[in-house]
């Protein structure tokens, strides 16, 4: 029995031995993995913040060239250079993270190439949700390469990450949309109303039809989108749809709850987002997608009054466009706005003085004097206060303007006939499209429409089927921008023929050229105008127009008085009685700023509305514009990827 005892005491001793052995064995191993693994660990977190920190460095490197270009039309090809004056600055050490050890960070750019016309294509999935997508646009792209370098505290080799990303410049041409605001954009119609192509708005966009309004093409607002109708609340129960990928239209009212910005919940709403995105595939947008303004180089972003001071003070930047060029010592002055000023991209340029009615005309602003001596009632002709503008509650001083004289002064000028030619003009090298009619005046009154004596300007003789009419056209640019600082008046059918047909919201027709109308207002005449008939609601007959609109607006309530704009519908000016009768524009309707000259409050007491048969002209849509037209630019990321030392040591040398 003690024999046995002795044995089986071994025995377990000899179990236990091994057993504390393997667990050991497993003990040791365990640590050493636990010690790996943390290693391991460390190293993927030094691996993690190495590559943040390389896109935070091209994160850095976007924000500088975003500052350069939204500054500058154009930028030298060698500008970042890392051995040039505009080298990109790398970020501060203070904006990265404070508990990282960085042995070295770099920063590259490409040179800026030229920027060729490209068509952003809707059905390249990559497009999906860009705001561009559909339109022609000037882009190109600059790339940028970031190393970030992260040292190991622990003693172990630095890591390094390599990353570049390309930087999209587009200039989108003002033209490109079917409707462009700077303002808040309002469309409340009666009747029901078909939008055929892209929309945007640098403000909020507000709709409350009474019937159906239809959008068939990409909307974009860089604030909100609502259902109301202007500055008040709305009842109205009218359909809104959104175009979507199949092309199908789906309302934004559904089961009783519009899907707005606010989903029915009274204040914006954090699932506007993905609800626009999955309902209507990106064909409408707003800053909940990222959308933001587009302005043209270098302007600022249009602001409202603030209601709150005694000041009527809006920042209404966008007029600029439109106005006289400022000399180099003005407060105001900025090159790159002077570089885009209608005005100075004239190639005609005429200057009224509207207190001694004295007119002059130059090869372009500053450019040779002109002899226009002989052609005072052939190209032009002075009409003190012959015509009523009930909108205005005065009568208009004019200078009306016949667009087919001046269609012959440019193409066919016989210089053995002075009244046939444009002295000390020629058209062969002068003329690029572009005319700017300036008008100034020594009146010191404070309101604009004051101070040039409640005067405007008046295009005619524009039908482009009627002999001895039409609109001037030459050279490789093709058409003609109008451009004027006062109100503008368009009188009868203007670049179109007047044969009108389902399709002349739209189709051009045959001998059409892109054409522009820009001015402080602008206001349609029909054909059937006659200057004598002085009473309200003269009647109209339907008239064809085809022509980019760019004017002014009276925001709605804008001095508190509980006005309205008339919204986008109403955005072209009438003094006329258009029942029964349609007004037909084809081209793009933009409203860039706040009237000055002519100000007046919108109603129906002095006009009633046309049948719209407004559309975006195809000519726009295929990517020919008028002369000068102005450039929106906008930016997109693309093409992220990480590269080995070796790649990225390639493409960096020499920059």
């Amino acid at each position: 029995m003690t024999h046995t005892s002795h044995k089986r005491k071994g025995s377990a001793l000899i179990t236990t031995l091994v057993l504390v052995g393997v667990m050991s064995v497993a003990m040791a191993w365990l640590l050493k993995y636990s010690v790996t693994e943390n290693r391991i660990n460390h190293r993927h977190k030094l691996r993690t913040q190495a590559d943040n920190t390389a896109e935070a460095v091209v994160e850095y490197g976007f924000a500088q060239l975003s500052h350069v270009f939204n500054n500058n039309t154009t930028v030298a090809s060698a500008e970042f250079n890392s051995s040039g004056s505009g080298a990109l600055a790398l970020p501060p050490q203070t904006s990265l993270r404070s508990n990282v050890q960085y042995a070295d960070l770099e920063l590259y750019s490409s040179t800026v190439p030229s920027s060729s016309f490209t068509y952003i294509d809707p059905s390249e999935p990559d497009n999906l949700f860009d705001p561009l997508k559909g339109k022609y646009v000037r882009a190109f792209q600059v790339k940028l390469y970031g190393k970030a370098t992260v040292t190991d505290p622990n003693g172990g080799p630095n890591i390094t990450s390599y990353v570049t990303q390309a930087f999209q410049v587009r200039d989108s041409p003002l033209f490109s949309h079917a409707i462009f605001y700077n303002l808040d954009l309002d469309i409340h119609p009666g009747p029901d109303m078909d939008i055929i192509g892209p929309v945007h708005t640098n403000q909020n966009l507000r709709v409350a039809p009474s019937n159906d309004l239809k959008f068939d093409g990409i909307v974009t607002s860089s604030k909100h989108i609502y259902h109301q109708y202007e500055h008040k609340s709305t009842s109205r129960t009218g359909q809104v749809y959104f175009k979507t990928d199949s092309g199908s239209l789906l309302g934004m009212e559904v089961d009783g709850t519009w899907k707005d910005s606010e989903m029915g919940t009274g204040s914006i709403s954090d699932q506007f987002r993905s609800y626009a995105s999955n309902r209507w595939d990106g064909y409408l947008q707003t800053s909940a997608h990222g959308i933001s303004t587009y302005n043209p180089v270098a302007f600022s972003d249009y602001t409202p009054d603030d209601t709150s001071t005694g000041a009527y003070d809006p920042v209404n930047s966008g007029r600029a466009i439109i106005e006289s060029p400022l000399p180099t010592g003005h407060a105001d002055y900025n090159i790159e706005i002077e570089d885009q000023k209608m005005s100075n991209k004239a190639g005609l340029y005429f200057k009224w003085d509207t207190t001694t009615n004295s007119i002059s005309a130059y090869d372009g602003h500053g450019g040779t004097l002109l002899d226009i001596s002989n052609l005072d009632g052939i190209l032009w002709e002075h009409k003190p206060d012959v015509m009523f503008d009930h909108r205005r509650g005065q009568y208009i001083s004019l200078i009306d303007i016949n667009t087919g004289k001046l269609k012959q002064l440019i193409e066919n000028p016989d210089t053995s006939d002075n009244t046939l030619h444009i002295g000390n003009y020629d058209p062969a090298t002068d003329w690029n499209g572009v005319v700017y009619f300036e008008c100034t005046s020594s009146d010191a009154d404070t309101t604009a429409a004051a101070r040039l004596n409640y005067t405007g300007i008046r295009l005619y003789g524009g039908e482009i089927d009627v002999p001895n009419e039409g609109i001037p056209s030459r050279g490789s640019d093709p058409g003609m921008s109008f451009v004027t600082n006062n109100a503008l008046y368009i009188r009868g059918h203007f670049n179109a023929d007047g044969i009108t047909t389902a399709d002349s919201s739209h189709a051009p027709a045959i001998g059409e050229v892109p054409v522009a109308v820009m001015g402080d207002s602008v206001t349609f005449l029909s054909e059937s105008w006659d200057d004598s008939v002085t009473s309200s609601k003269p009647t109209a007959s339907t008239t064809e127009v085809s022509a980019a609109a760019v004017a002014g607006t009276r925001p709605p309530d804008v001095k508190g008085d509980d006005s309205y704009s008339g919204g986008a519908h109403n955005f072209p000016r009438f003094l006329e009685n258009w029942s029964g009768k349609t007004f037909y524009l084809r081209g793009s309707m933009v409203c860039l700023y706040e009237s000055e000259v002519d100000f007046s409050t919108w109603d129906t007491s002095y006009y009633n509305p046309p049948d719209r048969g407004y559309g975006f002209n195809t000519l726009f849509a295929k990517g020919t514009y008028p002369p000068g037209t102005p450039l929106l630019r906008t930016y997109r990321r693309e093409n992220y990827a990480r590269l080995s030392a070796s790649e990225f040591a390639s493409t960096t040398s020499g920059l």
